[in-house]
Parts: structure tokens; C-alpha cells; sequence
């Protein structure tokens, strides 16, 4: 429905915009600009804009507002308008359905168009005559009966808008609605898919979640069971050893061997129960301890079990690095499982190096980096280089990949973290990091 108004009886002429073949030609143009703006548009504010500044000066209009419906509070928000500086807008950028000509659309959810409103006395009119109108064309920007916003233009030039001036501006808004709805629906539909994303991403995450957490379990389970086979074999072994240590024929030598087998033996021991403490999830004792004692019994366990694994070995202790609070244990377990890897992993190069350097880090920590020349380690298997067992490839790309996935459980025990990085020049460089200690100068 359309209602146009003249309050004030006179005959004033629209504005002459040349002969009707020329200015029917013009508007098509127009039209057609628009609608090809309008369904670009990604954001309906800045289209409007550019729409205004592009048929403004054929129509003669100083004005434009475009106000969004905001359904749940019923008030109208002011999304784009031309022609008024903003400091006027100011009290006009958010109001309620009973307010002047806005509200009137909708209200009544028709098309109005006031003529020789200056001469009006009509509040409802108060505002565009405070703004200089002399006629204004708005309607309400309806889809299938919902009111998305409204749209209203306004001159000063003179009192009416033509016939075809007023078929052009409907059109418009009928395209302005189109695109309003379009819009709405393309973000609701971005919102929803990113919803749907971020749910998927989540469901992703509980599942490797409940991965890790079935091979943890699993891993658990091997670890308390080895340690109570393990047990008394071993504590045979140390008995049968230090029979042989003590046995009045045993000489210097086979002494000594029998005692450093011993020392390992009761090495083994302490490991294991330290495993089936791990499992028991019993809190750590954390001790502030050197840094470098730790690394060189991390060597030394190394080369007694494989004197042929390890190169050259450079430990480089920074000096604000020289203690850490750790369990000493478990730490030089984590060194030697770094240590055994580095070393097969460099084992092919004539001039095979590994460096165990220290260095102060973030937020109290220390950082300890196991350093080698060797392979690297290949991209496609980083994400999966500490998941515990059962198939998670080690850093060869084979095997079970124990020794990093006990590393990991151990560091994390610390409240450190662990993670590769790639050498300069070559190689892999694991770094872990440990809580810092402070030592009294």
C-alpha cells in the first residue's frame, strides 16, 4: 500500500530532470547498477552508501536513512544514512517505534511519502523539516511479512517526487529487502557452519583425547605388569651377583664386574619402582638438584648398555641454568631415552655429534636441549612422536615409540613440557624443560 501526502494544498512541481525518454533511460541504468551492487554486497550499510552517492544527484536527494529492525527489543538501529553530518545523528541512531517517520513505517508497514512538508505541521514530520526537507519517499523493508528495517529518502530541492521517481525508489527497496534477507541468511548460514566447525573441531579433540587416554591406560597396564615380572627376577640376579662378588675364588676383576652389574641391577630396580609409581599416579618428590650430574649418569647409563651407540657427547651447562627441581631418576631416564635416540639417529655420519646444552627459559623454567647432526625428524611424524604407544611411530618411523611416550609422561610430571625442533645445518634438537631452582650466591 502506498499513501502519499500533500499537507499543503499547493502545487508544487517535481524537479525537472530533463525530457522522459532521457530520464527513463537514466534510472534504468541506475536500477541496474544498483541491483548488481546490491548482489554483491557482503555488508548492506556500504552498499547503501556508494547506491546514495551514485543516484543522488539524478533524483535530487539529500538524504537517506536505513534503519534495522531489532525484533526482540522492537527499537530501530540506525545502520546507514547519507547527507547528515554525524554529530546530528547522535540522539537518532537508536529509537523506538513511536518515533517520527521510521516509526510510522513500522507501525503501519506501508510506503509513505510526504509532499511540501515544510508547510506541514505534522510531528511526525518535526524532524525532517528540522533537517531542511521539503518531500520524503520511505517504506518499510519487508520479506514474506517480516519487517527487516526501514528505508527512507528525502530532498530539499522541492515538494514532490514524480510518478517516476516514486516506481524507481520502490524498486530500489525492493531490491534493498532482497538484499537485506540475502545477507541475513548468508550469515546465519556462516554462523551455523562455523558452529558446526568448531563442533567438529571439539568432537576431534575428545576423540584423540580418548585415544591418548585408552593408550595411556594401555601403556599403564604394560608398565605395572613388566615391573612385577621384572621385580623378582632381578633381586634374584642381584642376590646371584653379589654371592659371585663375595665367593673367596672371585678375583679382583670379576669382583669389580660383579659390582658395577650390581650397581645396574639395583638401578633397574629403583626404575621400576619408579614406573609403578607412575602408574599409581603418587605425587613426585621434586628435589632441587646440578643439572650436570644428572646428564653425565644419563651418558654413562647409555654407553654401560650400548658402549658402541654414543659419539662424542659436549654438555654445555649455561650459568643461569645450573639447577633445576627434579626427580633425579626420572629425569636421567628421560636424558637416556634423548641420548639412545639421538645417538641411532646420527649413527650413520662420520662426524657424529651430540650436545646436551641447558639454557634459562620462560616463567621460571629451565630448558634442556639433546642436540644431534643426525636425520631429523620428518614432519609427518612430529604430531605424532609422544603419543604413547600401540603403533605411534618413534622417531625412526618405526616401533612403538615407548621411549618418547615415557619421556613425555615424565616431563609432564614435572610440569614441564617437551617438543622436537630442527637443527641449524641438520639434525633434531629435543628440547625439555624442567621448574628452575634458585641457588643462593
Amino acid at each position: 500500500m502506498l499513501t502519499r501526502t500533500d499537507l499543503s494544498g499547493t502545487t508544487d512541481q517535481a524537479c525537472d530532470g530533463g525530457s522522459d525518454e532521457n530520464v527513463h533511460r537514466q534510472l534504468l541504468e541506475l536500477l541496474a547498477d544498483s541491483a548488481s551492487e546490491l548482489l554483491q554486497a557482503e555488508d548492506l550499510a556500504p552498499a547503501l552508501d556508494r547506491i546514495f552517492e551514485r543516484i543522488r544527484t539524478q533524483l535530487r536527494l539529500d538524504v537517506f536513512f536505513h534503519y534495522a529492525f531489532d525484533e526482540a527489543a522492537e527499537m530501530l538501529d540506525l545502520a546507514a544514512w547519507g547527507g547528515v553530518p554525524a554529530e546530528r545523528m547522535q540522539d537518532w541512531r537508536r529509537i523506538g517505534i513511536t518515533e517520527g517517520v521510521c516509526a510510522t513505517l513500522v507501525q503501519e508497514r506501508r510506503v509513505m511519502i510526504g509532499e511540501n512538508i515544510h508547510e506541514s505541521d505534522d510531528p511526525r514530520h518535526e524532524v525532517a523539516r528540522g533537517m531542511g526537507l521539503r518531500a520524503f519517499y520511505g517504506t518499510p523493508l519487508l520479506h514474506k511479512d517480516r519487517l527487516l528495517g526501514t528505508l527512507a529518502f528525502g530532498r530539499r530541492c522541492c515538494g514532490r517526487f514524480s510518478d517516476t521517481e516514486v516506481r524507481f525508489l520502490q524498486t530500489l527497496s525492493s531490491y534493498v529487502t532482497l538484499a537485506d534477507h540475502r545477507i541475513g541468511v548468508d550469515r546465519e548460514l556462516r554462523a551455523r557452519l562455523q558452529e558446526r566447525d568448531r563442533m567438529l573441531a571439539e568432537r576431534r579433540v575428545i576423540e584423540r583425547q580418548m585415544v591418548e587416554l585408552t593408550r595411556a591406560s594401555a601403556l599403564g597396564s604394560i608398565a605395572a605388569t613388566v615391573a612385577h615380572e621384572l621385580n623378582q627376577p632381578l633381586a634374584a640376579a642381584t642376590n646371584y651377583l653379589a654371592a659371585l662378588r663375595l665367593a673367596p675364588s672371585s678375583d679382583a676383576t670379576a669382583q669389580g664386574l660383579a659390582h658395577s652389574a650390581e650397581q645396574q641391577l639395583h638401578r633397574a630396580g629403583e626404575i621400576i619402582r619408579r614406573i609403578r609409581r607412575m602408574v599409581r599416579q603418587d605425587d613426585l618428590l621434586l628435589e632441587t638438584r646440578a643439572l650436570a650430574p644428572v646428564v653425565e649418569e644419563a651418558v654413562l647409563l647409555v654407553r654401560a648398555a650400548a658402549p658402541w651407540l654414543l659419539p662424542p657427547v659436549t654438555v654445555d651447562i649455561a650459568p643461569q641454568a645450573t639447577h633445576a627441581r627434579f626427580d633425579n631418576v626420572q629425569i636421567a631416564q628421560v636424558l637416556a631415552n634423548l641420548l639412545r635416540n639421538a645417538g641411532q639417529a646420527c649413527a650413520d655420519r662420520h662426524d657424529a655429534a651430540i650436545t646436551v646444552a641447558t639454557r634459562p627459559h620462560e616463567s621460571g623454567t629451565v630448558a634442556v636441549h639433546v642436540i644431534d647432526n643426525g636425520r631429523g625428524v620428518a614432519p609427518a611424524l612430529q604430531p605424532m612422536l609422544f603419543q604413547p604407544g600401540l603403533g605411534a611411530p618413534g622417531r625412526e618411523g618405526r616401533g612403538m615409540g615407548l621411549g618418547l611416550a615415557i619421556s613425555h609422561h615424565l616431563v609432564q610430571g614435572h610440569g614441564g613440557k617437551i617438543w622436537p625442533e630442527q637443527t641449524p645445518g641438520g639434525g633434531a634438537t629435543f628440547v625439555f624443560t624442567l621448574p628452575a631452582a634458585h641457588i643462593p650466591g
